[in-house]
């Protein structure tokens, strides 16, 4: 590309894409305020693009070969580009980049706190609250009555190592929490592999193609309504108990009153909600990053959900 082209002040559309130009983007893009279309994608081109005066019309008006796997080391920066391609002539758009390990950090601190509420609720509901009163009398009406130990290793699992939790054992306590950081970190993979890094190879599928025949680029997404609602059917039935279980046991530890009984109640709700809670986070993410028929779309979520039954399975493990 030549370096005089900086000086074509009125060039509305610029379409260079595969024709396997070579060479350094030149710093004159800086200068076309009128630019509302540029394809540079599809060649091997190096550098940076400089910052654009226009926004372009629309996701397909300024494309380059930002994303990864590139051609060479580092692929070309362009921080306007509204759309990233990589060698494979493989495209996505910029908006979809967003940082979703940032975000599952927040949503963590999030769950914690909201269970934190529902436990101090609790307490502050037995201390000066009626039953009649309290406005999570409807919520919570299945933990209204006094909890025996069978109902609190039903909520937990008796057939979970999630049930250890409520032991005095030391060697439980530790398979226990094996078990949860297994998981944990696990759904963290797979948090890790769905954020869109167009200067680093992830497992994220990039969901665009951009032709050189064609001004627009086309979705080659199948994924449908279908497709989530067989996705959100999935989560309800494999997680709902186990989040709802995670709830009762946080809003019934108060009842043990100030007791080792209600810190291993308590701490056995959260640590139920919490994991759950992430996987649900990690399907829905890593989905959106990777998933782009219906059968991937619930083939990746079968997988998401056997990792919540990593607690079942060692437990039926030690029962042989």
């Amino acid at each position: 590309i030549p370096y005089d082209i900086g000086k074509l002040l009125n060039l509305s559309s610029l379409q260079l894409s595969h024709n396997f130009l070579t060479g350094s983007i030149p710093p004159g893009f800086f200068n076309l305020s009128k630019l509302e279309m540029m394809h540079l994608h599809g060649n091997r081109l190096r550098g940076t693009v400089p910052i654009l005066a226009s926004k372009g019309i629309n996701e397909s008006s300024f494309i380059a070969d930002c994303g990864s796997p590139s051609d060479f080391d580092t692929p070309v920066d362009c921080p306007n580009c509204t759309m990233c391609c990589n060698r494979l002539q493989q495209c996505d758009t910029q908006d979809e980049i967003f940082q979703v390990e940032t975000l599952a950090i927040k949503v963590m601190f999030g769950v914690l706190g909201f269970l934190l509420l529902v436990a101090m609720t609790s307490l502050l509901r037995k201390r000066k609250m009626t039953l009649d009163s309290s406005p999570f009398h409807f919520i919570f009406g299945l933990c209204t009555r006094k909890e025996s130990p069978c109902d609190v290793y039903d909520a937990i699992g008796k057939d979970s190592v999630y049930c250890f939790f409520l032991s005095s054992n030391f060697t439980a306590w530790v398979l226990a929490i094996g078990v949860l950081l297994a998981q944990g970190v696990c759904f963290v993979f797979f948090i890790q592999a769905a954020t869109l890094d167009f200067g680093a190879e992830k497992d994220w599928v990039y969901q665009f193609v951009c032709p050189r025949d064609n001004d627009d680029c086309n979705d080659t997404s199948d994924v449908n309504g279908r497709g989530w609602i067989y996705f959100v059917i999935l989560l309800i039935v494999h997680l709902t108990r186990d989040m709802g279980n995670g709830l009762k046991l946080v809003w019934a530890a108060s009842r043990y009153g100030p007791s080792r009984k209600s810190f291993q109640v308590l701490f056995g709700g959260i640590f139920l909600f919490s994991v759950t809670a992430l996987a649900l986070y990690s399907s829905v993410v890593y989905n959106i990053a990777v998933s782009r028929s219906n059968i991937e779309l619930i083939f990746n979520t079968v997988i998401l959900l056997f990792v919540t039954d990593l607690d079942e399975k060692l437990y039926e493990t030690l029962h042989v």
